[in-house]
């Protein structure tokens, strides 16, 4: 989907909103008005001519939203029933909205039909318009919105939400017991932050955004949440693997493998020499010239075996470990690291080398176990649980507001950290990056590994921290959406990723479809399997 790079808190909308009405009489009625028909426009352009529509209303300003939309549908004698939960009070708004549309001759219900008739009468709707619950909300919705948020589940129909599904947290991607899940998310002025990460992401569906005529990018980045409450941390922007392709290494004809970087990767203890053999295919797929494993001893004749273009060393051999961190450009660890109190001291020694470094898994564990150090030239790559380990709270917590658990960390921390999830966050202590990258089919073991062997890889081949770490994201997450979309969501493994990996490195993702042009015959499928085949073999 193609979104806006920035995005705003709802305080901040509200700001924008009161600038608005200061220009216009005192009120944002025309925004209204505006939001109503863009919410008609998108329900045509899933379904011009449905047999029925309902429409659920609140009593707030989304639900006036709600009320500009009926109108629509009144004035283009579209089959339609609206349902509210109360009338607006008359001050407001949404009450100019409701008189609007009564004005019109629209009749409004306030009681819920029974579904189980309707269908038998032939009624049932094909859409459902949500504009219950707008982006204010900050607890579990009470009854009734609890009620009508189920009924809304319950239809089979296309449904829309207008801002934010009703039962969702719009700053943070809180997902309440009662939320809607909505298949298309009209979000309005300016993109929410909580549409994005979190556990919201299975109910926005597909996120399209309406300015409504109002310049918003003008605003991005000005508010300050020390003097206003609710404004974001710092200011949050959308990144994908397009905008990171300027970023990417370029060859020079003369090009040799110091050029590429050296890497060196520690971890893999005895029984996890898999964790560390993904890092190091995950660095070696991304360019980097020289990759160096300390690992358990154990692991290093299947490591030679499999990937013989990886050296290896005894990471309990302080000398040999010594001299390859003196040796190395970038370091990375902890992927299979092990909690044993000895690799207390190797993460000190590695943290004391003031080298670049990635931070993963079971390193970061320690760090929470020792106390968390200050290092600006790391990068550190926690998902939720190891987050909660290093802030000291729950994992619930993070998940109840992810911007907020990034940016204490990286405050912390210093350096650059990377909030696995879906929405993947990323924090440099200047702004907040949101990862638009990823898919289902990334759940298994192994990608972590493979996130901290790219970042590695690309941090050692000259990219700054911060460039690295959201290319290295983007890389990955559309990596593993084509590989989900090319061989299936589930079953999907880690090492699966290796040639979209490559590709993308290269700045060439259509490479698929170029061989299905050249070959006509050629599904997508056996496209992918012919080349990741090659790359594999």
């Amino acid at each position: 989907m193609s979104l806006p790079h920035q995005v705003f808190t709802t305080q901040e909308i509200k700001c924008i909103e009161q600038e608005h009405a200061a220009t216009n009489n005192g009120h944002c009625y025309d925004l209204m008005e505006k939001a109503g028909r863009a919410v008609f426009e998108a329900m045509r352009q899933v379904n011009s001519h449905p047999n029925m529509v309902y429409v659920l209303v609140g009593k707030g300003n989304n639900g006036g939203d709600g009320y500009i939309t009926a109108a629509s549908l009144l004035k283009h004698h579209i089959p339609f029933r609206i349902f509210a939960v109360g009338i607006p009070h008359t001050d407001s708004e949404a009450y100019t909205a409701f008189s609007y549309f009564t004005q019109l001759g629209g009749q409004v219900e306030y009681e819920l039909p029974d579904l189980v008739e309707e269908a038998h009468n032939g009624n049932s709707p094909d859409i459902v318009i949500d504009a219950l619950l707008g982006t204010g909300l900050e607890s579990a919705p009470r009854e009734p919105f609890a009620k009508w948020i189920d009924f809304i589940n319950s239809t089979k129909a296309y449904v829309i939400s207008v801002d934010i599904p009703s039962g969702v947290n719009a700053d943070t991607g809180m997902v309440y017991t009662d939320s809607v899940m909505a298949n298309k998310t009209v979000c309005m002025l300016g993109l929410k932050p909580g549409l994005l990460t979190g556990d919201a992401v299975d109910y926005v569906g597909e996120i399209v955004v309406c300015e409504l005529g109002v310049d918003v990018s003008s605003f991005h980045g000005t508010f300050d949440a020390r003097e206003m409450d609710g404004a974001s941390y710092l200011p949050i922007y959308l990144s994908n693997y397009e905008e990171v392709i300027p970023d990417l290494p370029v060859r020079m004809p003369s090009a040799h493998k110091g050029d590429a970087g050296k890497v060196l990767l520690i971890g893999g203890a005895k029984g996890y020499g898999g964790a560390i053999s993904i890092c190091g295919h995950g660095a070696l797929r991304a360019g980097a010239g020289l990759v160096k494993v300390a690992t358990d001893k154990v692991n290093v004749t299947a490591l030679n075996s499999l990937r013989p273009e990886l050296m290896t060393l005894d990471m309990h051999n302080s000398l040999a470990l010594s001299d390859a961190i003196a040796w190395a450009d970038v370091i990375a660890i902890g992927p299979g690291f092990g909690l044993e109190p000895n690799n207390e001291i190797i993460l000190e020694e590695v943290l004391s080398a003031d080298k670049p470094t990635v931070v993963d898994a079971d390193a970061l564990n320690i760090m929470a176990r020792v106390g968390l150090s200050f290092c600006k030239r790391a990068i550190l790559t926690p998902h939720p649980g190891e987050a909660a380990r290093l802030l000291g709270i729950s994992t619930e917590r993070v998940n109840a507001d992810r911007y907020h658990a990034v940016y204490e960390l990286q405050q912390r921390c210093g350096g650059i950290v990377l909030l696995k999830g879906a929405g993947t966050l990323i924090c440099d202590g200047k702004s907040i990056i949101v990862i638009q990258e990823g898919s289902p089919a990334m759940a298994s073991g192994g990608m972590g590994d493979l996130l901290t062997g790219i970042i590695a890889a690309l941090r050692a081949e000259g990219l700054s921290q911060m460039q690295a770490t959201v290319a290295g994201a983007c890389i990955h997450g559309r990596a593993g959406y084509l590989s989900g979309e090319y061989y299936g969501a589930i079953g999907a493994l880690a090492l699966d990723l290796l040639p979209f990996v490559r590709f993308l490195v290269n700045k060439r993702p259509g490479l698929i479809e170029q061989l299905q042009n050249q070959h006509q015959n050629l599904s997508a499928h056996n496209a992918a399997n012919m080349l990741g085949d090659h790359l594999l073999s």
